[in-house]
């Protein structure tokens, strides 16, 4: 027995769908950065790149809808979009992860009079 020949289609068509969740909740993870850092000048990066996501996932939302409904043709170009739009979101994420300052604060090593006493008098 063998799939019918819309299997593949049906497969990609939902792959899609699901890069337009991931997107989506990429682009909230990167709002909340945003959002949580004050909006200094330093949260134009991740709004941009929540922006981008966003695109991402509209672009992704249509082409689901195009496999869906049997337009197959026509996917190399949406494919080199959705790899910048990655790509560069990926870039984004490496230089807030090594050039942001709240970071240092999470990993800094507290001193005594930050280390609360123990109760009961032990070592």
């Amino acid at each position: 027995m063998t799939a019918p020949p819309t299997f593949p289609a049906e497969r990609t068509a939902l792959a899609w769908r699901r890069t337009a969740i991931a997107a989506m909740g990429t682009a909230a993870l990167f709002v909340n950065h945003a959002a949580t850092s004050g909006w200094h000048p330093a949260a134009i990066g991740p709004a941009l790149a929540a922006l981008a996501l966003l695109f991402l996932a509209g672009l992704s939302f249509v082409r689901h809808n195009t496999l869906h409904h049997g337009h197959w043709a026509h996917g190399s170009r949406v494919i080199a979009i959705a790899t910048v739009a990655v790509v560069v979101v990926c870039a984004v994420a490496m230089v807030i992860g090594l050039t942001d300052p709240g970071k240092k604060e999470a990993f800094s090593t507290p001193t005594t009079s930050e280390i609360p006493a123990r109760a009961g008098g032990g070592q």
